[in-house]
């Protein structure tokens, strides 16, 4: 019987089927198919084939997970990524757009309605992702608590 990824993907589907424990951790089946669509558009299907083979049979799902997740993060933040979202404390975002995948929903980039778009930064306790989002003339590095343009102050040579 065929899996859901390979099922989605139009492929052939054996045995030793590298997408199948991949999937273990959803446990729907509509879910792992939009997951397996989501990320294999995203990579391209030859490419997340080959990533999934050169990985040993245990760290597959883990593997499958982290390009979900990855996928998801460049998808809604297309500059930082997952990353970009973990490190500004916006790992909300990221978890809210893989659930969106799952259950077959359709992601676009965080963006202020601006031409170019917006950039996520940490301001306090806010409820929704929305509430994230600023223009450019106010955003932060991520690095620290400096504006984005501000001119780094330069060290005199004494000696």
């Amino acid at each position: 019987m065929s899996c859901n990824g390979c099922r989605a993907l139009r492929r052939g589907c054996n045995e030793g089927c590298i997408l199948r424990p991949c999937l273990v951790w959803i446990n729907n089946p509509k879910a792992q198919a939009n997951a397996t669509l989501f990320v294999s558009k995203f990579f391209g299907r030859t490419d997340l084939m080959t990533f999934i083979s050169a990985v040993p049979h245990d760290k597959r799902p883990a593997l499958f997970q982290s390009l979900m997740y990855e996928a998801c993060g460049r998808t809604v933040n297309p500059v930082n990524g997952a990353l970009g979202l973990l490190s500004t404390g916006n790992w909300h975002v990221c978890q809210e757009a893989v659930e969106t995948v799952l259950s077959g929903g359709v992601l676009r980039p965080i963006t202020t309605g601006v031409s170019g778009g917006g950039w996520l930064f940490p301001q306090g306790n806010q409820s929704t992702s929305e509430e994230f989002v600023g223009d450019f003339e106010g955003t932060y590095s991520g690095v620290s608590d400096r504006r984005v343009g501000e001119v780094e102050p330069k060290l005199l040579n004494l000696f």
